[in-house]
Protein backbone atom coordinates (compact mmCIF):
# COMPACT_ATOMS: atom_id res chain seq x y z
CA UNK A 1 0.00 0.00 0.00
CA UNK A 2 2.80 2.41 0.90
CA UNK A 3 4.47 1.86 -2.46
CA UNK A 4 1.43 3.28 -4.27
CA UNK A 5 1.41 6.42 -2.09
CA UNK A 6 5.17 6.93 -2.43
CA UNK A 7 4.89 6.63 -6.21
CA UNK A 8 1.98 9.10 -6.27
CA UNK A 9 3.88 11.62 -4.15
CA UNK A 10 6.93 11.21 -6.35
CA UNK A 11 5.03 12.01 -9.54
CA UNK A 12 3.29 14.95 -7.87
CA UNK A 13 6.66 16.37 -6.73
CA UNK A 14 8.02 15.80 -10.22
CA UNK A 15 5.03 17.65 -11.65
CA UNK A 16 5.64 20.60 -9.28
CA UNK A 17 9.34 20.78 -10.15
CA UNK A 18 8.64 20.76 -13.89
CA UNK A 19 5.95 23.41 -13.48
CA UNK A 20 8.19 25.68 -11.32
CA UNK A 21 11.09 25.66 -13.75
CA UNK A 22 8.98 25.55 -16.91
CA UNK A 23 6.94 28.63 -16.00
CA UNK A 24 9.78 30.32 -14.07
CA UNK A 25 7.77 30.89 -10.92
CA UNK A 26 9.10 32.92 -7.98
CA UNK A 27 11.38 31.73 -5.17
CA UNK A 28 12.98 28.71 -6.90
CA UNK A 29 15.63 28.33 -4.17
CA UNK A 30 13.05 28.37 -1.36
CA UNK A 31 10.93 25.96 -3.39
CA UNK A 32 13.81 23.48 -3.67
CA UNK A 33 14.58 23.82 0.05
CA UNK A 34 11.02 23.10 1.16
CA UNK A 35 10.71 20.23 -1.34
CA UNK A 36 13.84 18.57 0.04
CA UNK A 37 12.65 19.21 3.60
CA UNK A 38 9.29 17.61 2.78
CA UNK A 39 11.00 14.57 1.19
CA UNK A 40 13.24 14.08 4.24
CA UNK A 41 10.30 14.22 6.65
CA UNK A 42 8.34 11.68 4.58
CA UNK A 43 11.33 9.35 4.25
CA UNK A 44 11.63 9.44 8.04
CA UNK A 45 7.88 8.71 8.27
CA UNK A 46 8.29 5.46 6.30
CA UNK A 47 11.32 4.43 8.35
CA UNK A 48 9.78 4.95 11.80
CA UNK A 49 7.53 2.18 13.10
CA UNK A 50 5.90 3.86 16.11
CA UNK A 51 2.33 5.00 15.41
CA UNK A 52 2.50 8.16 17.55
CA UNK A 53 5.79 9.27 16.00
CA UNK A 54 4.41 8.64 12.52
CA UNK A 55 1.36 10.78 13.30
CA UNK A 56 3.57 13.61 14.60
CA UNK A 57 5.74 13.44 11.49
CA UNK A 58 2.66 13.66 9.28
CA UNK A 59 1.41 16.71 11.22
CA UNK A 60 4.84 18.29 10.85
CA UNK A 61 4.86 17.49 7.12
CA UNK A 62 1.39 19.04 6.67
CA UNK A 63 2.51 22.15 8.60
CA UNK A 64 5.49 22.50 6.24
CA UNK A 65 3.15 22.26 3.23
CA UNK A 66 0.78 24.91 4.61
CA UNK A 67 3.68 27.29 5.39
CA UNK A 68 5.14 26.67 1.94
CA UNK A 69 1.72 27.24 0.38
CA UNK A 70 1.34 30.60 2.13
CA UNK A 71 4.88 32.01 1.92
CA UNK A 72 6.64 30.24 -0.97
CA UNK A 73 4.36 28.82 -3.64
CA UNK A 74 0.71 27.79 -3.72
CA UNK A 75 1.61 24.60 -5.65
CA UNK A 76 2.81 22.98 -2.40
CA UNK A 77 -0.80 22.43 -1.36
CA UNK A 78 -1.10 19.71 -4.04
CA UNK A 79 0.94 17.37 -1.79
CA UNK A 80 -1.39 17.84 1.17
CA UNK A 81 -4.08 15.23 0.16
CA UNK A 82 -1.59 12.35 0.40
CA UNK A 83 -0.60 13.30 3.95
CA UNK A 84 -4.25 13.65 4.92
CA UNK A 85 -5.07 10.19 3.58
CA UNK A 86 -2.15 8.65 5.48
CA UNK A 87 -3.03 10.53 8.69
CA UNK A 88 -6.66 9.37 8.58
CA UNK A 89 -5.59 5.80 7.84
CA UNK A 90 -3.20 5.68 10.83
CA UNK A 91 -5.47 7.36 13.37
CA UNK A 92 -9.00 6.53 12.18
CA UNK A 93 -8.52 3.46 9.94
CA UNK A 94 -10.79 4.89 7.24
CA UNK A 95 -10.20 7.05 4.11
CA UNK A 96 -13.50 8.90 4.64
CA UNK A 97 -11.99 11.13 7.32
CA UNK A 98 -9.19 12.00 4.91
CA UNK A 99 -11.74 12.93 2.24
CA UNK A 100 -13.58 15.11 4.79
CA UNK A 101 -10.35 16.92 5.74
CA UNK A 102 -9.54 17.46 2.04
CA UNK A 103 -12.96 19.00 1.39
CA UNK A 104 -12.54 21.21 4.46
CA UNK A 105 -9.23 22.54 3.12
CA UNK A 106 -10.90 23.68 -0.14
CA UNK A 107 -12.70 26.44 1.80
CA UNK A 108 -9.37 28.19 2.50
CA UNK A 109 -7.66 27.73 -0.90
CA UNK A 110 -7.04 30.29 -3.62
CA UNK A 111 -9.34 29.87 -6.59
CA UNK A 112 -6.34 29.64 -8.94
CA UNK A 113 -5.11 26.39 -7.35
CA UNK A 114 -8.53 24.91 -6.54
CA UNK A 115 -9.06 22.90 -9.80
CA UNK A 116 -5.63 21.27 -9.60
CA UNK A 117 -6.13 20.55 -5.89
CA UNK A 118 -9.48 18.85 -6.53
CA UNK A 119 -7.99 16.82 -9.43
CA UNK A 120 -4.97 15.69 -7.36
CA UNK A 121 -7.25 14.88 -4.40
CA UNK A 122 -9.48 12.76 -6.62
CA UNK A 123 -6.49 10.93 -8.09
CA UNK A 124 -5.09 10.46 -4.59
CA UNK A 125 -8.41 9.02 -3.43
CA UNK A 126 -8.49 6.56 -6.34
CA UNK A 127 -4.87 5.55 -5.83
CA UNK A 128 -5.35 5.22 -2.08
CA UNK A 129 -8.41 2.97 -2.44
CA UNK A 130 -6.69 0.85 -5.07
CA UNK A 131 -3.69 0.46 -2.77
CA UNK A 132 -5.91 -0.41 0.21
CA UNK A 133 -7.84 -2.96 -1.88
CA UNK A 134 -4.59 -4.50 -3.16
CA UNK A 135 -3.11 -4.59 0.34
CA UNK A 136 -6.18 -6.29 1.83
CA UNK A 137 -6.27 -8.79 -1.03
CA UNK A 138 -2.60 -9.60 -0.51
CA UNK A 139 -3.16 -10.00 3.22
CA UNK A 140 -6.14 -12.28 2.56
CA UNK A 141 -4.13 -14.37 0.12
CA UNK A 142 -1.25 -14.48 2.57
CA UNK A 143 -3.58 -15.68 5.33
CA UNK A 144 -5.08 -18.28 3.00
CA UNK A 145 -1.59 -19.40 2.07
CA UNK A 146 -0.68 -19.71 5.75
CA UNK A 147 -3.84 -21.74 6.39
CA UNK A 148 -3.07 -23.99 3.44
CA UNK A 149 0.48 -24.43 4.68
CA UNK A 150 -0.83 -25.39 8.11
CA UNK A 151 -3.32 -27.83 6.54
CA UNK A 152 -0.59 -29.38 4.40
CA UNK A 153 1.67 -29.70 7.42
CA UNK A 154 -1.17 -31.26 9.43
CA UNK A 155 -1.95 -33.71 6.63
CA UNK A 156 1.72 -34.55 6.29
CA UNK A 157 1.90 -35.31 10.01
CA UNK A 158 -1.21 -37.49 9.80
CA UNK A 159 0.19 -39.37 6.80
CA UNK A 160 3.53 -39.75 8.57
CA UNK A 161 1.80 -41.03 11.71
CA UNK A 162 -0.35 -43.44 9.66
CA UNK A 163 2.76 -44.67 7.84
CA UNK A 164 4.57 -45.20 11.12
CA UNK A 165 1.50 -46.95 12.56
CA UNK A 166 1.27 -49.18 9.50
CA UNK A 167 4.97 -50.06 9.79
CA UNK A 168 4.50 -50.82 13.48
CA UNK A 169 1.47 -53.03 12.75
CA UNK A 170 3.42 -54.93 10.07
CA UNK A 171 6.41 -55.31 12.35
CA UNK A 172 4.21 -56.51 15.23
CA UNK A 173 2.48 -58.99 12.92
CA UNK A 174 5.86 -60.28 11.77
CA UNK A 175 7.01 -60.70 15.37
CA UNK A 176 3.80 -62.54 16.28
CA UNK A 177 4.16 -64.83 13.26
CA UNK A 178 7.81 -65.52 14.06
CA UNK A 179 6.88 -66.24 17.67
CA UNK A 180 4.12 -68.58 16.50
CA UNK A 181 6.49 -70.48 14.20
CA UNK A 182 9.13 -70.62 16.94
CA UNK A 183 6.61 -72.03 19.40
CA UNK A 184 5.43 -74.67 16.91
CA UNK A 185 9.02 -75.70 16.19
CA UNK A 186 9.69 -75.96 19.92
CA UNK A 187 6.50 -77.90 20.64
CA UNK A 188 6.69 -80.32 17.70
CA UNK A 189 10.21 -80.61 16.33
CA UNK A 190 11.94 -80.12 19.70
CA UNK A 191 10.04 -82.89 21.42
CA UNK A 192 10.41 -85.24 18.46
CA UNK A 193 14.16 -84.72 18.19
CA UNK A 194 14.82 -84.88 21.95
CA UNK A 195 12.75 -88.09 22.28
CA UNK A 196 14.44 -89.63 19.27
CA UNK A 197 17.91 -88.81 20.63
CA UNK A 198 17.08 -90.52 23.92
CA UNK A 199 15.87 -93.65 22.13
CA UNK A 200 18.96 -93.70 19.88
CA UNK A 201 21.23 -93.38 22.94
CA UNK A 202 19.40 -96.32 24.54
CA UNK A 203 19.65 -98.35 21.33
CA UNK A 204 23.40 -97.65 21.20
CA UNK A 205 23.82 -99.09 24.68
CA UNK A 206 21.63 -102.16 23.99
CA UNK A 207 22.82 -102.96 20.47
CA UNK A 208 25.49 -105.39 21.66
CA UNK A 209 23.59 -106.84 24.63
CA UNK A 210 20.05 -107.04 23.24
CA UNK A 211 20.01 -106.43 19.51
CA UNK A 212 16.32 -107.19 19.13
CA UNK A 213 15.31 -104.60 21.68
CA UNK A 214 17.75 -102.12 20.09
CA UNK A 215 16.16 -102.70 16.69
CA UNK A 216 12.73 -101.96 18.17
CA UNK A 217 14.00 -98.71 19.66
CA UNK A 218 15.52 -97.70 16.33
CA UNK A 219 12.27 -98.56 14.52
CA UNK A 220 10.28 -96.52 17.05
CA UNK A 221 12.67 -93.60 16.48
CA UNK A 222 12.18 -93.89 12.71
CA UNK A 223 8.40 -93.88 13.16
CA UNK A 224 8.53 -90.88 15.49
CA UNK A 225 10.77 -88.94 13.09
CA UNK A 226 8.50 -89.84 10.17
CA UNK A 227 5.46 -88.58 12.09
CA UNK A 228 7.39 -85.46 13.10
CA UNK A 229 8.39 -84.80 9.51
CA UNK A 230 4.77 -85.17 8.42
CA UNK A 231 3.65 -82.73 11.14
CA UNK A 232 6.27 -80.23 10.01
CA UNK A 233 5.19 -80.56 6.38
CA UNK A 234 1.52 -80.03 7.31
CA UNK A 235 2.40 -77.00 9.48
CA UNK A 236 4.48 -75.41 6.73
CA UNK A 237 1.77 -75.97 4.15
CA UNK A 238 -0.76 -74.41 6.50
CA UNK A 239 1.35 -71.31 7.12
CA UNK A 240 2.60 -70.83 3.58
CA UNK A 241 0.25 -68.69 1.44
CA UNK A 242 -0.93 -70.09 -1.86
CA UNK A 243 0.72 -69.00 -5.11
CA UNK A 244 -2.38 -67.16 -6.31
CA UNK A 245 -2.63 -65.22 -3.05
CA UNK A 246 0.98 -64.12 -3.37
CA UNK A 247 0.51 -63.10 -7.01
CA UNK A 248 -2.75 -61.20 -6.55
CA UNK A 249 -1.54 -59.41 -3.42
CA UNK A 250 1.72 -58.34 -5.09
CA UNK A 251 -0.17 -56.83 -8.00
CA UNK A 252 -2.72 -55.15 -5.70
CA UNK A 253 0.07 -53.57 -3.69
CA UNK A 254 1.83 -52.35 -6.83
CA UNK A 255 -1.41 -50.92 -8.26
CA UNK A 256 -2.23 -49.12 -5.00
CA UNK A 257 1.26 -47.61 -4.78
CA UNK A 258 1.12 -46.48 -8.41
CA UNK A 259 -2.28 -44.86 -7.92
CA UNK A 260 -1.15 -43.05 -4.76
CA UNK A 261 2.05 -41.67 -6.32
CA UNK A 262 0.63 -40.71 -9.73
CA UNK A 263 -2.91 -39.51 -8.78
CA UNK A 264 -4.25 -41.76 -11.57
CA UNK A 265 -7.34 -43.82 -10.74
CA UNK A 266 -6.42 -47.49 -11.21
CA UNK A 267 -8.94 -50.32 -10.96
CA UNK A 268 -7.80 -53.95 -10.71
CA UNK A 269 -10.13 -56.87 -11.55
CA UNK A 270 -9.54 -60.59 -12.05
CA UNK A 271 -11.68 -63.62 -12.85
CA UNK A 272 -11.42 -67.31 -13.53
CA UNK A 273 -9.44 -70.08 -11.79
CA UNK A 274 -6.38 -68.01 -10.91
CA UNK A 275 -4.99 -70.91 -8.84
CA UNK A 276 -3.90 -72.47 -12.16
CA UNK A 277 -1.35 -69.69 -12.73
CA UNK A 278 2.14 -70.89 -11.82
CA UNK A 279 4.66 -68.97 -9.76
CA UNK A 280 6.85 -68.19 -12.79
CA UNK A 281 3.88 -66.85 -14.77
CA UNK A 282 2.91 -64.61 -11.84
CA UNK A 283 6.38 -63.06 -12.06
CA UNK A 284 5.97 -62.44 -15.79
CA UNK A 285 2.48 -60.97 -15.27
CA UNK A 286 3.73 -58.72 -12.47
CA UNK A 287 6.66 -57.35 -14.49
CA UNK A 288 4.48 -56.78 -17.59
CA UNK A 289 1.82 -54.88 -15.64
CA UNK A 290 4.50 -52.81 -13.91
CA UNK A 291 6.08 -51.86 -17.25
CA UNK A 292 2.70 -51.05 -18.81
CA UNK A 293 1.79 -48.75 -15.89
CA UNK A 294 5.15 -47.00 -16.23
CA UNK A 295 4.35 -46.30 -19.90
CA UNK A 296 0.95 -44.92 -18.87
CA UNK A 297 2.62 -42.49 -16.48
CA UNK A 298 5.21 -41.38 -19.05
CA UNK A 299 3.17 -41.02 -22.23
CA UNK A 300 -0.61 -41.39 -21.90
CA UNK A 301 -1.78 -38.27 -19.96
CA UNK A 302 -4.51 -40.56 -18.64
CA UNK A 303 -6.73 -40.09 -15.60
CA UNK A 304 -7.98 -43.68 -15.34
CA UNK A 305 -6.43 -47.12 -15.91
CA UNK A 306 -7.98 -50.57 -15.78
CA UNK A 307 -5.84 -53.64 -15.04
CA UNK A 308 -7.54 -56.98 -15.61
CA UNK A 309 -6.49 -60.65 -15.40
CA UNK A 310 -8.85 -63.25 -16.88
CA UNK A 311 -8.07 -66.97 -16.75
CA UNK A 312 -9.85 -68.72 -19.65
CA UNK A 313 -9.88 -72.33 -20.84
CA UNK A 314 -6.60 -72.32 -22.78
CA UNK A 315 -4.86 -69.07 -21.97
CA UNK A 316 -4.53 -66.18 -19.53
CA UNK A 317 -5.52 -62.70 -20.73
CA UNK A 318 -3.85 -59.72 -19.05
CA UNK A 319 -4.87 -56.20 -20.15
CA UNK A 320 -3.74 -52.73 -19.08
CA UNK A 321 -5.97 -50.08 -20.67
CA UNK A 322 -6.03 -46.30 -20.08
CA UNK A 323 -8.23 -43.39 -21.22
CA UNK A 324 -5.31 -41.27 -22.40
CA UNK A 325 -4.36 -39.71 -25.73
CA UNK A 326 -3.50 -43.02 -27.39
CA UNK A 327 -1.18 -43.29 -30.38
CA UNK A 328 -1.87 -43.62 -34.11
CA UNK A 329 1.68 -44.77 -34.78
CA UNK A 330 3.08 -47.09 -32.11
CA UNK A 331 6.84 -46.88 -31.56
CA UNK A 332 8.05 -49.74 -29.42
CA UNK A 333 10.56 -48.63 -26.83
CA UNK A 334 12.46 -50.71 -24.33
CA UNK A 335 9.36 -51.06 -22.15
CA UNK A 336 7.09 -52.61 -24.79
CA UNK A 337 9.94 -54.70 -26.16
CA UNK A 338 10.58 -56.03 -22.65
CA UNK A 339 6.89 -57.00 -22.32
CA UNK A 340 7.04 -58.86 -25.65
CA UNK A 341 10.28 -60.67 -24.78
CA UNK A 342 9.02 -61.84 -21.40
CA UNK A 343 5.72 -63.01 -22.87
CA UNK A 344 7.29 -64.79 -25.85
CA UNK A 345 9.75 -66.58 -23.53
CA UNK A 346 6.82 -68.63 -22.16
CA UNK A 347 4.94 -68.93 -25.47
CA UNK A 348 2.79 -65.84 -25.06
CA UNK A 349 1.71 -63.05 -27.40
CA UNK A 350 1.29 -59.28 -27.02
CA UNK A 351 -1.37 -57.11 -28.72
CA UNK A 352 -0.98 -53.31 -28.60
CA UNK A 353 -3.78 -50.90 -29.53
CA UNK A 354 -3.60 -47.09 -29.45
CA UNK A 355 -6.84 -46.20 -31.26
CA UNK A 356 -9.00 -45.61 -28.16
CA UNK A 357 -6.73 -44.65 -25.34
CA UNK A 358 -3.88 -47.13 -25.10
CA UNK A 359 -4.11 -50.81 -24.23
CA UNK A 360 -1.57 -53.58 -23.84
CA UNK A 361 -3.04 -57.11 -24.02
CA UNK A 362 -0.87 -60.09 -23.07
CA UNK A 363 -2.03 -63.64 -23.88
CA UNK A 364 -0.18 -66.41 -22.02
CA UNK A 365 -0.79 -70.15 -22.50
CA UNK A 366 -2.37 -71.80 -19.48
CA UNK A 367 -0.50 -75.09 -20.03
CA UNK A 368 2.44 -76.35 -22.05
CA UNK A 369 4.53 -73.19 -21.83
CA UNK A 370 8.20 -73.12 -22.62
CA UNK A 371 11.07 -73.81 -20.25
CA UNK A 372 9.12 -76.52 -18.45
CA UNK A 373 7.23 -74.16 -16.08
Amino acid sequence: MENWLILSEFFTILYLIVKIFLYKLEYPASFVFFILFFICINILYYIVGNKVVKSLLLLFSMAILIVSYVYVNEQFILLLPFNLYEFSNINFGSPFYGAAFILLVTIFLYKSILPEYILVSFMGCVIYNISVFSYKKMERLKNQNDELRKSIYSLYNKIHKNTEYEKQVKYTAQLEERNKISQKIHDNIGHVISGSLMQLEAAKILIDKNSEHAKKLIQNTIDVLRDGYESIRIALNTMKPTTEQMGINRIKLMVDEFSAKSNIDVSFVYSGPIDKITYFKWNVIFENIKEALTNVLKHSKATKVTVSINVLNKFIKIEVKDNGIGATIIKKGLGLEGIEERSESIGGKVIIDGSNGFSVIVLLPLEGEKNGY
